[in-house]
């Protein structure tokens, strides 16, 4: 692979994709807001209609745009500014800089919060729920329309790894007790995706340049239940996988872990596959996921 340019390269995802890259032996360029120890380096500022990427993009011939905010706890307007119109600047430079590739890191959010008794795929209507996914969305539109035929939008589910904060950091810390959970009864459906497997994703669709553009949606195999999850994370803890019915309880949980999210990925696979980890299964990724995360406590 050429140079390529990974935004938010201090993050989650971009951290860990700078090392993968980097262990391949392709040159990376790593933006970000803050200093990074890598060897190739570039601070951008506040993401917006004006931030000047030019030099970020000298000499690079794919980018990876994972910067902004990652959740909707921003207002419309930091949204609007950072996520969306950051895009679109983004998009038009690498343009401008004849950038052959540019994958866009979107969120499945940006086609529902919940599914029932289907698999969401790439024509379902987007149907955000709230101002994140929203600008998801509109910056996905933003990058189809302004990086022109290098672009490419990648839509994951939860992601998760050791390191991950949020939703799932709090179910590891429940999932890391003897107690009896109350989930036995939960039958939904939920896609994931390893961190491992994201990063193996995202660099398939860069040594694959003749790969189509457009949307797509990605995951790890098969979705799982709530109740497969805990259980998979408990084994992996070396916990007792106890878990008992109680619909009251269950329904008084937050909607991640009772409504369902199962997502239909096929199309990437046709396209890209997964690299080493086409074959990777979800269950046995949760459990090294809280054996790693248990070791580095």
């Amino acid at each position: 692979m050429a140079r390529v340019l990974v935004t938010g390269a201090s993050g989650f995802i971009g951290s860990a994709l700078v090392t993968a890259l980097n262990a391949r032996g392709t040159a990376v360029r790593a933006a970000a807001r803050t200093r990074l120890p890598f060897a190739d380096a570039c601070l951008v500022g506040n993401l917006g209609p004006d931030t000047n990427w030019r030099a970020a993009l000298d000499g690079v011939e794919a980018v990876v745009h994972l910067a902004g905010p990652a959740h909707a706890s921003y207002s419309e307007r930091e949204l609007e500014r950072a996520t969306v119109q950051g895009a679109s600047r983004l998009a038009v430079q690498a343009r401008e800089a004849q950038v052959s590739r540019f994958v866009y890191i979107s969120s499945i959010k940006v086609i529902a919060a919940h599914a029932c008794g289907r698999l969401l795929t790439e024509i379902d209507p987007p149907n955000p729920q709230d101002r994140y996914g929203r600008a998801k969305l509109c910056a996905e539109r933003e990058v189809l329309a302004r990086a022109g035929e290098s672009a490419l939008v990648l839509r994951p589910p939860l992601v998760f790894g050791a390191a991950a904060k949020g939703n799932f950091r709090h179910l590891l810390r429940i999932a890391d007790t003897n107690i009896p959970l109350p989930f036995a009864g939960v039958e939904n459906q939920r896609s994931l995706i390893s961190l491992d497997s994201m990063v193996e994703a995202i660099i398939a669709t860069l040594t694959n340049r003749d790969g189509p553009g457009g949307v797509f949606h990605i995951a790890d195999l098969p979705a799982l239940s709530t109740p497969d999850i805990v259980d998979a994370l408990r084994r992996g803890l070396g916990r007792p996988t106890r878990q008992f019915r109680a619909p009251g309880l269950s329904m008084l949980s937050p909607p991640a872990l009772t409504e369902s999210l199962a997502i239909d990925d096929s199309r990437f696979r046709a396209a890209y596959g997964y690299g080493a980890r086409n074959d990777v299964d979800v269950s046995a990724a949760l459990e090294q996921c809280a054996r790693d995360w248990s070791a580095t406590r």
